[in-house]
């Protein structure tokens, strides 16, 4: 048995391997999660011109066009007992507009199976969709490919895989090509749903700092604190709170901070009672503050009056703590988007590998998808161009989880209690 690991250029070419493969084969199975017409021309050449050696081609799902080239193989006198949709499960849901469950278990296998007139066989298995990116080597996709005896242990192993998955299936017919583009649909919308982007940010500004205090007066309601942020961030007297973290040991990144706010040892809400650009207190009547030199650190002011010495470009808040706890939260530090963009590296590109000599014309004639174009590397996303920006947005840069800081500005805010019930 001689196996070969498809990365690099052996993947990129893999339509050009299974095809020849087809080619010289007098028996092939396939089974293949999902099916576009790029896909299924990209290694269809074989097969028109000799239908009878495609002994089993199952999809899970597909597009209506991928179904119509399916009739195209009926056309060209391959066997309709060859051609197979797997359906996967589902489940009821007891729902009135969608009663059984869209996004559901299916087939996500991907099998090429060929035995050749010597008594050997060749498998592709791997991560190969019959897709156009995929056969063309746009996709990151890892696979490898079994040559050896047809009689190998191995070998009996992805025909009863193939078996298996053919038993679970139902035979193509064409007059339902409408019907299993649908159910393909219907997983999709089902991932979609899935997905569940929260719509229920609600847009405040609130304070988060993050500090560890030494083991010593307790907080109480009503106490005071002084702490100290970017100059130029508007802060709304009475109005912005101030969510308070005290950790036994400070995160090493706000980031870190943020995503370990549960194992927090004590959490303060509290409500700014001052913020002066200016800098014009000489003295403040506070119960604590925040030394942010080297890390945040909340201290207790045993005269109740603080001298601060704030550096030039930052600005003095102080805020009274109004409850000993804060409710569980998902902060986010940008404004809601209208979109995103994708960012994309100058150098990486991707090219499609040249496709079979009629795998274009076949494609384009059904109306389906091409592989083609000058495909580069995403390196990140940011906003979209033109969304909305908060007029102290280059001051607020100084205060989110990225730049270091532990004292940071969260523009928006939404309750995980729904989450938490929601996964209870």
């Amino acid at each position: 048995m001689t196996p070969t690991v498809l990365f690099g250029e052996p993947h990129a070419a893999v339509a050009q391997l299974i095809s020849a493969r087809i080619a010289a084969s007098i028996s092939t199975r396939i089974v293949s999660g999902f099916a576009t017409p790029g896909g299924l021309a990209a290694i269809e050449t074989p097969i028109r011109s000799s239908p009878s050696k495609l002994q089993t081609l199952v999809v899970g799902a597909a597009t209506y066009p991928a179904f119509q080239v399916f009739d195209d193989l009926l056309a060209a006198r391959v066997a309709p007992s060859s051609l197979w949709v797997n359906l996967g499960h589902t489940s009821p849901t007891n729902g009135r507009r969608h009663p059984f469950a869209r996004y559901h278990p299916m087939l996500h296998s991907k099998v090429y199976y060929m035995e050749m007139a010597d008594g050997t066989a060749c498998a592709f298995i791997g991560s190969h969709n019959m897709t156009s990116f995929a056969m063309s080597g746009l996709n990151g996709e890892a696979a490898v490919m079994l040559e050896g005896p047809a009689d190998a242990i191995q070998f009996e192993e992805v025909r009863r895989h193939i078996d298996a998955v053919q038993h679970e299936a139902v035979r193509y017919d064409p007059a339902l090509k409408e019907g299993y583009a649908w159910w393909s649909k219907q997983y999709f919308e089902g991932l979609d749903a899935e997905i569940n982007l929260p719509r229920d940010w609600k847009t405040i500004r609130t304070i988060l700092i993050f500090a560890t205090r030494p083991q010593q007066h307790p907080i109480s309601v009503g106490d005071e604190i002084y702490f100290e942020m970017p100059e130029g961030i508007q802060v709304e007297s009475l109005r912005t709170e101030v969510h308070l973290f005290i950790f036994d040991h400070l995160p090493s990144t706000p980031w870190d901070a943020l995503a370990r706010l549960g194992s927090a040892r004590q959490r303060f809400t509290g409500m700014t009672r001052g913020a002066d650009n200016a800098q014009g207190n000489i003295e403040v009547r506070v119960k604590w503050r925040i030394d942010q030199a080297p890390q945040p650190v909340l201290q207790y002011v045993a005269s109740g009056r603080h001298r601060p010495n704030t550096p030039p470009d930052m600005q003095q808040v102080s805020a009274k703590i109004t409850a000993s706890t804060v409710p569980p939260l998902d902060y986010a530090f940008e404004r809601e988007k209208s979109g995103w963009e994708p960012i994309l590296s100058p150098q990486m590109r991707l090219r499609p590998m040249l496709e079979a000599p009629n795998a274009v014309a076949l494609v384009e004639a059904r109306g389906g998808e091409r592989a083609e174009g000058d495909w580069r590397l995403i390196t990140g996303l940011e906003p979209k161009t033109g969304s909305a920006v908060e007029i102290d947005q280059a001051a607020l840069r100084l205060a989110r989880p990225d730049s270091g800081a532990f004292v940071l500005v969260s523009l928006r805010r939404r309750s995980l209690e729904r989450d938490r019930n929601s996964n209870s």
